[in-house]
């Protein structure tokens, strides 16, 4: 568990320094980054960008790297999260669209917050968590146990409850937060290879998790789009989507498919607000990843 314990104290040592020396050396870290992507991810990514958002390859290499670099903020936001509480996360957030989330959790049948791989997606859990919404996170089982047990830590520490995206005990926590009026917070833009729905981003077709659709369909409950940005200024903001419902009609296959559509029409418009902000470096069309493996 060395990992774990090297992770445990470097997070202090980031508690103690002051933000703007966090910040300076999230920079570094973020450019350090660069140099081990795997070059055929950086290739996929500009090419890509520039199918995407019809930018000039110059552009295209510019949003890429950004996409990367700010990974080093992220990280020691998270490594800073011991010192979030509830009195001071505002001043460190700032929200678009809160009357939203208020809404949706009104209704009293548990909501499904869909965001994506989109700025800091970690600090976006710790502010709904520490705002003292029930929120259950779902999450990929890190590889390394030592960062998974660190990361999981650190996400509770926030106020969130966490369950992984496999398995049958993952989908049964996901129900009884549901059935208990809770949140559930799902990052639908990446395919996990389980049930999933035929849509398309940017024009480009791609598998989309069916997950937030169906909830939806069965509970009853309302879908609530929320992404976390970094504005020019160097603040954070989340921004609220109005709520979203699947239909329940004998179109079981078409009623998925409207809520999935729209879910990923709203993702393309976050992408197109603040392209460095999404995480373009993922083979999200995996389809591709087998002709620029072979360049490289």
């Amino acid at each position: 568990m060395f990992t774990y314990y090297l992770m445990k104290l470097i997070s202090k040592v980031f508690c103690l320094l002051p933000w703007s020396a966090g910040k300076a050396f999230g920079d570094v870290l973020g450019k350090l980054a660069l140099r081990f992507v795997p070059k055929w991810r950086m290739q996929i990514a500009m090419s890509n960008i520039q199918e995407c958002l019809h930018v000039s390859p110059e552009e295209a290499k510019t949003i890429a790297c950004q996409s990367v670099v700010k990974f080093g903020r992220m990280i020691i936001e998270v490594l800073r999260f011991p010192l979030l509480n509830p009195e001071n996360i505002d001043t460190i957030v700032k929200t678009e669209g809160q009357e939203y989330l208020e809404e949706a959790h009104s209704k009293g049948k548990g909501v499904v917050l869909c965001s994506g791989h989109f700025g800091n997606w970690e600090l976006l859990g710790a502010y709904l968590g520490l705002h003292k919404y029930p929120i259950l996170s779902i999450a990929r089982k890190q590889n390394n146990s030592a960062m998974d047990r660190f990361i999981n830590e650190y996400r509770e520490l926030a106020g969130q409850k966490i369950a992984y995206n496999h398995g049958k005990e993952g989908v049964m926590a996901m129900g009884r937060y549901l059935k208990a009026k809770h949140l559930l917070g799902i990052l639908y833009d990446q395919d996990t290879n389980d049930s999933r729905i035929r849509t398309d981003l940017f024009g480009k077709k791609l598998f989309t998790p069916a997950g937030p659709a169906v909830f939806s369909r069965v509970f009853g409950c309302p879908v609530l789009p929320v992404f976390l940005h970094y504005d020019p200024d160097g603040s954070c903001r989340v921004k609220f989507y109005p709520p979203l419902y699947a239909s329940k009609t004998k179109d079981k296959e078409k009623d998925l498919y409207q809520v999935t559509k729209q879910l990923m029409l709203i993702l393309e418009q976050e992408i197109r607000s603040n392209p460095p902000m999404w995480f373009w470096v993922h083979d999200r069309w995996k389809y591709e990843r087998e002709q620029f493996e072979q360049t490289m």
